[in-house]
């Protein structure tokens, strides 16, 4: 891999990792602040409102300035605006005062996925794109995971002040060096260029709405079902496991489930440069339909086991559609077709928190509960098999 992509692959990695870290803090640091504070918890975490919605609601609009003014920028605004949101949240006197912290950290954090996704599916390359989208995907599960224990343990050590001003200083630190890199010229900051052209004049005809569909089925119906998955996986281990209070426990075990199933991401990564794109996308369908009729069949340990073996699948179908729509979508609005997708995927995630909401208050359980999911995996399992027979990636051509 040449220096300049090595260096923006690096860049994205952190950017994937340091997005869920400062979007994350404030999640856990809201139970310190509901003391410090002295108002009720849902009044602190209704604080992050804004934020949120910034976060998927900005997206198109930051694949847009990318695909116009360059990945690499971006990513630079990324940093700095994301971090010094956050550096200002560590200072404010109030709820006042972190409200608006935290709805410019959404407005800055909205840049990244759009921009990083767009920028990794130019940069790579080609032979080595999915395991780079692979790893991408590994550095944002990290940054997940590891968002609650720098701020717990910050916070601990050094008060929520520390806990918010410390991971901030150190995105304003990797801004500064990556506007250096760019200045320097060792970092590419391509604008939209020219897309990859499907296998056949069919498809190339087809693609713009019958690809662009398909995908955009599989990506809302694929963020309700994780969003439920993950909402519901807490009472279900605690279910299953008779875990009660045990609240320390069920964190760490849940935790465990989601770590293990992130080495998917790695894992279709690695398919995805050796596989057609569009059979490895149906075969994660296919593997996760049976997980989930199981899984409301199970208990105990066997839990667990379904439990990571579902997050597997969905991690290692996540490269795979990121390569699918970096393929299909033109060079020239890739930043914006990204963007377009997360801001989806954010409108679909409240019905996946909702849907779990309406199992329970009808009393269905999690049987008639993964009944419904594996519902909806059939669905977008027969509406991918309507993708057109594409190239593999390696026929694809690099963008510069």
């Amino acid at each position: 891999m040449p220096p300049a992509s090595r260096l923006a692959v690096a860049y994205a990695c952190i950017g994937h990792f340091l997005h869920h870290v400062l979007t994350g803090l404030f999640l856990t640091l809201a139970v310190v602040l509901e003391r410090a504070w002295t108002l009720p918890y849902d009044a602190v975490i209704a604080l992050w409102t804004w934020g949120a919605l910034l976060v998927g609601l900005g997206a198109p609009l930051a694949g847009w300035l990318a695909d116009r003014f360059g990945n690499a920028r971006m990513m630079a605004a990324f940093f700095l605006g994301a971090g010094g949101a956050t550096v200002a949240a560590s200072q404010v006197a109030g709820p006042d005062g972190m409200a608006a912290a935290l709805a410019a950290l959404g407005a800055f954090g909205a840049i990244y996925h759009p921009v990083g996704m767009s920028w990794v599916s130019r940069a790579a390359p080609v032979a080595a794109r999915g395991r780079v989208m692979g790893l991408l995907g590994i550095s944002g599960s990290f940054g997940v995971a590891g968002a609650a224990l720098l701020a717990g343990g910050l916070a601990d050590v050094a008060g929520w002040r520390a806990a918010l001003l410390v991971p901030g200083l150190v995105s304003l630190g990797v801004g500064l060096a990556l506007m250096l890199a760019i200045r320097r010229g060792q970092v590419a900051d391509a604008r939209g260029s020219r897309g990859p052209v499907p296998a056949t004049a069919e498809d190339q005809d087809r693609a713009p709405i019958g690809v662009l569909v398909v995908l955009a089925i599989t990506f809302c119906l694929g963020s309700l079902l994780y969003n439920a998955f993950a909402t519901a996986t807490p009472k279900w281990i605690s279910e299953a496991l008779s875990l009660g209070g045990e609240a320390g426990r069920l964190g760490l075990l849940v935790s465990l489930v989601f770590l293990a199933g992130s080495v998917g991401q790695i894992l279709g990564g690695f398919l995805a440069d050796r596989y057609p794109l569009k059979w490895l996308y149906v075969l994660t369908f296919l593997c996760k339909l049976p997980l989930l009729l199981a899984a409301g069949l199970v208990g105990g340990p066997a839990a667990l086991a379904i439990a990571a073996m579902v997050v597997l699948m969905l991690d290692l179908g996540a490269p795979v559609e990121n390569l699918l729509l970096a393929q299909y979508s033109s060079g020239r609005r890739r930043g914006l077709a990204f963007g377009v997708k997360f801001a989806m995927g954010f409108a679909a995630a409240p019905l996946g928190v909702n849907l779990v909401a309406a199992m329970w208050g009808t009393g269905g359980g999690f049987g008639p509960f993964f009944l419904v999911l594996a519902a909806l995996t059939l669905t977008m399992l027969v509406t991918a098999l309507f993708l057109p027979g594409a190239p593999r990636p390696a026929t694809v051509p690099a963008a510069a």
